[in-house]
């Protein structure tokens, strides 16, 4: 289903680029990777290496953005999840400091041109410990 007027496989062919030595990919921040040979690898590292673009961008601002929540520190990162300790009484803060965070950075990488608006939506929740259930 087309999200914003454009489909996926209009997107993805903007962000390979052939080489004479093979090929190279590209992320919407620019950051590439060289000699992909896979067509899977190739349509999917842009997509893969963009949301890993945003989750670093995401961490530098938690750290520049520390004061806002002083006791609350991101103590995990796996794939696209962050995982912060705090106290009890700060969780809500914090949740409301980590989702405001990742918007905020992968909005501008991928609305960082003016050409497309791409929504960007995170999930959070608050436990009382790390393992399932909490």
């Amino acid at each position: 289903m087309p999200r914003n007027g454009l489909l996926p496989y209009e997107i993805l062919p903007l962000l390979c680029v052939e080489r004479r030595d093979g090929t190279e990919t590209r992320t919407l921040t620019d950051r590439r990777r060289m000699n992909v040979e896979k067509l899977t690898d190739r349509l999917n590292a842009p997509v893969q290496g963009t949301a890993v673009d945003g989750l670093k961008l995401a961490l530098a601002l938690l750290w520049e953005r520390r004061s806002e929540c002083p006791r609350a520190v991101p103590v995990l990162v796996c794939h696209d999840e962050v995982v912060v300790e705090c106290d009890e009484e700060q969780a809500v803060g914090a949740k409301a400091w980590l989702e405001k965070a990742m918007i905020e950075e992968m909005e501008a990488v991928l609305n960082g041109t003016e050409e497309v608006a791409v929504p960007v939506e995170v999930e959070t929740r608050i436990d009382r410990g790390w393992g399932e259930g909490g």
